[in-house]
C-alpha cells in the first residue's frame, strides 16, 4: 500500500509504503501526486519511507516510474527504511538504480528527519547552476 506523506514543503513529494505497490497505488497515489506537485515546482524531490517491508519486485510499477515523463524534473530521491529493508536491499542492490541524474540516497528508520532536511535543501535551477560555472 502507498499513501502520501506531509513533508513540510510544496517541491518535495512523500509516501509512505507498506507491502507490495499495487496498480491502484501507482495510479491514484503516486502518479497524481507527482503530477500535481509537477504544475507548481521546477524541480521535484521524492521521499519513501518503508515500513513493514516484505519484498518489493524490481519491475512493474516501479520501473513505470523511472518512465514517467516528470522524472527529468526530479533531482533528489530519500528512501527511509528499517532493518529489514536493508536486508533485501543487499539482495536486490539493483532496485533504485536507474535514475539517471538524481541522487538517491537510503537512510534509515531513525535518520528520517535528517532525510527531510536534505531534501529540504535549497533547490538550485538549472540556470542558477549554468551562471555559477
Amino acid at each position: 500500500m502507498l499513501e502520501g506523506m506531509a513533508t513540510g514543503a510544496g517541491a518535495v513529494v512523500g509516501f509512505r509504503f507498506d507491502g507490495e505497490m499495487t496498480a491502484g497505488d501507482y495510479d491514484r497515489t503516486l502518479i497524481p501526486a507527482l503530477e500535481e506537485a509537477e504544475k507548481s515546482h521546477p524541480t521535484l524531490r521524492i521521499l519513501f519511507h518503508i515500513v513493514n517491508f516484505h519484498g518489493w519486485k524490481p519491475h512493474g510499477y516501479w520501473e513505470g516510474l523511472k518512465d514517467w515523463p516528470g522524472m527529468e524534473k526530479v533531482d533528489r530521491i530519500a528512501i527511509v527504511g528499517g532493518e529489514k529493508w536493508e536486508e533485501w536491499m543487499n539482495h536486490l542492490p539493483g532496485l533504485f538504480v536507474g535514475f539517471f541524474g538524481i541522487d538517491v540516497r537510503y537512510f534509515t528508520d531513525d535518520h528520517l528527519a535528517t532525510a527531510l532536511d536534505w531534501l529540504r535543501e535549497p533547490m538550485v535551477t538549472k540556470e542558477a547552476a549554468v551562471g555559477m560555472g
